[in-house]
C-alpha cells in the first residue's frame, strides 16, 4: 500500500474514533449487542400483548362511549407499534380485542386469570432481560437483592412502558385535535397541506419527546449507572431520533413482509418482530452511547 494511502487511512480511522457514536457502536459490537437485542425482542414480543390488554382495559373504561376517541387511540398505537391492531392482516384484530376486553371486564375465569398472569410475567421477563443487557454493556454488577423487590421493580417498569404507549397515543390525539381546532379558529381548512403538515409535525414531536423520556427512564432505572445529565440526554435524544424514524417508516416493515408470499398470514407478525428488534437495537445503542459518554 502506498505511503500516502496509508496516511489517509490512518487519518480517517483517527477521525472516526474521535466520534463518540463510533466508539459507542464499537462497544456495542464488542458486547454482542445484536445478540442481546435478539433476547430482548423475544421477551418483548409477548410483553406487547400484556401492554395491550392492560392499557386498553383501562382506556375502555373512559372511551366506551366515544368511538372517535377509541379509533384515534388505535391509530396512535399503530403509529407507535406498526400493524399491531386493525383488520384481518393485523397481529390483533380490533374485533377480537373488543370481544376480549368485554370478557375480561365482565368476569374473570380461571383460564383468563392464568392468561393475565402469564402475560404479566412475560412483561416482567422482558424488563429483566433488558436490564441484564444494559448491565452487560455497562460492565456493572447486578445486585438484585431480595427477589420480590426485583419483580416489583420490573413490573413497575413494564407498567410504565405500557402507560407511556397509551400516553403517547392520548397526547397525540389531543395534540392533533388542538391543532385542528386552532386551524378552524383561524379559518384554515383541515384538508389543506398546511393543516396536514402541522398535524403530522405535532404527532412526530410528541412521539420524539416521549421516546426520549422513555429511554432516559429505562437507563436510570435499569442501567446501574448514574450518568451526568448531558450524557443521559445526549443518548436519549439520539435514541429518540432512531425510534421516531423507525415509527415513521413502520409501513415499510408491514408492506415488505406482506410482499413475500412465503410469509403468508404471518406477514404482520414477522413485520412486528423486525420492528421490535430494530427498536431494541436502537435503545441498546443509545444506552451504550450514554455509557461511553459517562466514562469520558
Amino acid at each position: 500500500m502506498p505511503a500516502a494511502l496509508k496516511t489517509f487511512v490512518a487519518v480517517v480511522i483517527r477521525w472516526a474514533l474521535s466520534l463518540r457514536i463510533v466508539r459507542a457502536l464499537l462497544l456495542y459490537t464488542e458486547k454482542r449487542g445484536p445478540v442481546l437485542a435478539d433476547s430482548v425482542t423475544y421477551r418483548a414480543l409477548f410483553s406487547v400483548f400484556a401492554a395491550v390488554l392492560l392499557g386498553f382495559s383501562a382506556a375502555a373504561l373512559w372511551l366506551a362511549g366515544n368511538p372517535e376517541a377509541w379509533n384515534a387511540l388505535v391509530s396512535a398505537v399503530n403509529s407507535v407499534i406498526p400493524g399491531l391492531i386493525g383488520g384481518e392482516n393485523a397481529v390483533i384484530r380490533e374485533e377480537d380485542l373488543r370481544s376480549g376486553l368485554d370478557q375480561f371486564q365482565s368476569g374473570l375465569s380461571i383460564a383468563a386469570i392464568a392468561a393475565v398472569i402469564g402475560l404479566l410475567f412475560a412483561a416482567i421477563g422482558a424488563v429483566g432481560t433488558l436490564r441484564s443487557a444494559l448491565h452487560l454493556i455497562g460492565g456493572t454488577v447486578m445486585d438484585d437483592g431480595f427477589f420480590l423487590w426485583v419483580i416489583l421493580r420490573n413490573f413497575a417498569m413494564a407498567v410504565g412502558v405500557a402507560i407511556a404507549i397509551v400516553a403517547t397515543a392520548a397526547i397525540t390525539y389531543f395534540g392533533t385535535a388542538g391543532v385542528s381546532l386552532a386551524l378552524d379558529w383561524i379559518g384554515i381548512d383541515g384538508d389543506t397541506v398546511i393543516a396536514e403538515v402541522l398535524t403530522r409535525t405535532v404527532g412526530i414531536v410528541t412521539v420524539f419527546v416521549l421516546d426520549a423520556a422513555l429511554i432516559a427512564a429505562i437507563f436510570l432505572v435499569l442501567g446501574g449507572i448514574r450518568p451526568p445529565a448531558r450524557a443521559l440526554w445526549g443518548g436519549a435524544l439520539l435514541g429518540a431520533v432512531g425510534l421516531t424514524v423507525l415509527q415513521q417508516l413502520s409501513g415499510l416493515f408491514v408492506r415488505g413482509a406482506e410482499a413475500n408470499p412465503l410469509l403468508g398470514t404471518f406477514a404482520t407478525l414477522i413485520a412486528l418482530l423486525l420492528w421490535i428488534n430494530f427498536s431494541a437495537q436502537v435503545i441498546l445503542i443509545s444506552c451504550t452511547y450514554i455509557v461511553v459518554a459517562s466514562e469520558e
